[in-house]
């Protein structure tokens, strides 16, 4: 029984009710509520490809609604667990770079699998053990003793580390971790090369009046190189190196090779110029970010693939944030590929900007100003997931500074209510309740996040696949589940705010977003997305004479997970746009 003209259906309500308050109190039955809500709007859904579907407001029965609400009120009264709880290791777990963490003492509390391949430390070693120089040694100790004092993220020490495989020589960088009140200090020492990027470069010259060339033996000393491969590099001769050297030392006024590295160590870790490095935390990860700020906002963004790669902006979806991007690195780097990372506003580190009515167009000024920021005159733009609506808006700024969009599993406008009725169950339900009991979707969200936060990345993952014929076995495997769960955490680090605007957002028509943009657009799709009916994305690229869709046999929504070399050969041509 429902009430009519689409109003939610007015059935005995108990047990949904029941199951309302169960959720605040074990987040793990949060399936059990969707399945309740689900059963509860049953007959609504199923009228929403019906005449007129459009625009209908349901009634909502005010009971059920202010049990929502409580529920609701008490999860934020409760808040969000402790980013302190989560263990040590989680500071190492994922980060890109070898890196460990050490106790005052000296002794590896943790290391991270990148740091147990090349230097062969374990949690439990000796400083003693690690293959450092002597120098390095000994100020890496001096360091720990004196990290009690210091604040988190510090510069302690820089130091000459190697290669337990083949001696190669890298540059490690200690500084203060982030601990819990009352917690031993910990030093965290990561391999310090990869923090060099083209702002570091620019403040060189700058400040210094270094050529382009001594710029980058600056970097290959960053980087652990000795003079006779730097030479060997560039095809010059030992002498000219060494020359090239001195001149850089007495234009930076260090006074050894040693001071030089430290020096630019310190530039990659600090702000120069209103920016500065954070640390993003998921239940597993620890990533840098920098940070750009926007007058009193600050948006966070990163580099994923070769450092000084192809630029590519990468705009990232609602769901699981950066992890196609860390899947892909390695593949990104084969291909010299860089792309640049923002967080959208109320994801990950970057402040909210305000309220859904403009979200987009203000992405757009941000990552325009992103580029600007980074000397990027063009580059192609990725949308993932909901990002798509946003690689619109960013395009139609931009004009021909952005040459091409590559929209992968990308949303398209929402024109009718057919769209919805389409979906697969979860899906439906929380799109269904977005657009027709807005006034539901809050609760539905928070107790979202509060799955996740209880550690339930995989039930979230589960309720979202597990229909779906072609993501379910992708979702599983054992290198992409880490990665989506990785992306889970990243996405709800502020709570369920930047999850609302988006939800509101993609049930819009939101063509006029579209209709600005004369670039080539490329969209990948997978005829069993459950949560883009591939023939809305039929209609929608038969709608545009610049839009091409080209359709990936057998795949559903995790095309960048099942086929990345497929992407990736697409985003080579988009690159080669003119």
């Amino acid at each position: 029984m429902k009430v009519s003209g689409g109003d939610v259906p007015a059935g005995e309500p108990a047990g949904l009710v029941d199951q309302v308050y169960a959720t605040v109190l074990e987040p793990g039955r949060y399936d059990e509520l969707m399945a309740a809500w689900e059963r509860h709007i049953a007959d609504a859904i199923r009228e929403l490809d019906g005449p007129e579907t459009e625009g209908r407001a349901p009634s909502d029965r005010d009971e059920i609604e202010r049990h929502f609400l409580n529920a609701f009120t008490i999860l934020e009264r409760l808040g969000r667990p402790l980013e302190d709880r989560r263990p040590i290791e989680a500071l190492v777990d994922a980060d890109p770079r070898p890196a460990m963490l050490l106790a005052a003492s000296g002794r590896v509390a943790a290391a991270n699998a990148a740091a147990a391949e090349l230097f062969a430390a374990s949690a439990g070693q000796s400083l003693d053990a690690l293959p450092v120089d002597a120098d390095g040694m000994r100020q890496i100790r001096e360091a720990l003793s004196r990290m009690g004092a210091e604040p988190p993220g510090r510069l302690l020490a820089v130091a000459r580390a190697f290669s337990a495989r083949d001696g190669s020589a890298f540059i490690v960088a200690l500084t203060c971790a982030p601990v819990r009140e009352g917690d031993a200090p910990l030093g965290l020492l990561s391999v310090a090369d990869l923090a060099w990027n083209d702002r570091i470069g620019a403040v060189l010259r700058q400040a210094f009046g270094l050529s382009e060339a001594e710029c980058d033996i600056a970097r290959a000393l960053m980087a652990g190189a000795s003079a006779r491969d730097i030479a060997d590099a560039r095809k010059s001769s030992i002498e000219t190196v060494r020359t090239q050297m001195k001149a850089v030392l007495r234009k930076t006024e260090a006074h050894s090779q040693g001071e030089l590295i430290r020096m630019t160590a310190a530039l990659a870790q600090f702000d120069m110029g209103g920016e500065g490095r954070i640390m993003a935390r998921g239940r597993r990860a620890s990533a840098l970010f920098d940070i750009l700020r926007r007058g009193p906002r600050k948006l966070v963004y990163t580099r994923i693939g070769a450092p000084q790669g192809r630029p590519v902006l990468f705009v990232h979806g609602m769901l699981d944030g950066y992890a196609a991007p860390l899947f892909n690195r390695e593949a990104l780097v084969a291909r010299n590929i860089s792309l640049i990372v923002p967080a959208r506003p109320g994801f990950g580190g970057s402040d909210h900007d305000g309220e859904a009515e403009g979200a987009p167009d203000r992405f757009a000024a941000d990552a325009e100003a992103l580029l600007d920021h980074l000397g990027i005159a063009r580059c192609p733009v990725l949308g993932h997931l909901s990002g798509a609506l946003y690689a619109y808006a960013i395009a139609a700024r931009m004009g021909s500074r952005i040459p091409h969009i590559l929209n992968v599993s990308g949303t398209v406008p929402v024109t009718s209510g057919a769209q919805i009725s389409a979906l697969a169950p979860r899906q439906r339900i929380v799109a269904y309740t977005t657009k027709y009991a807005p006034r539901f979707s809050r609760l539905i969200l928070r107790a979202a996040v509060a799955l996740i936060d209880s550690g339930g990345h995989h039930a979230f993952m589960k309720a979202l696949y597990e229909s779906a014929v072609a993501d379910w076995p992708v979702a599983q495997r054992g290198d992409v589940l880490p990665h989506l769960s990785d992306g889970y955490d990243f996405m709800v680090a502020q709570g369920y705010k930047a999850f609302e605007i988006d939800a509101r957002l993609l049930m819009q028509d939101w063509s006029r977003y579209v209709a600005p943009v004369t670039q080539p657009v490329t969209l990948l799709h997978g005829p069993h997305d459950p949560a883009v009916p591939v023939w809305s994305v039929r209609d929608f690229a038969g709608r545009y004479a610049n839009v091409a869709l080209h359709e990936v046999a057998d795949a559903g929504q995790l095309i960048f997970f099942a086929r990345p070399e497929l992407v990736l050969d697409r985003l080579e041509s988009a690159l080669r746009a003119p």
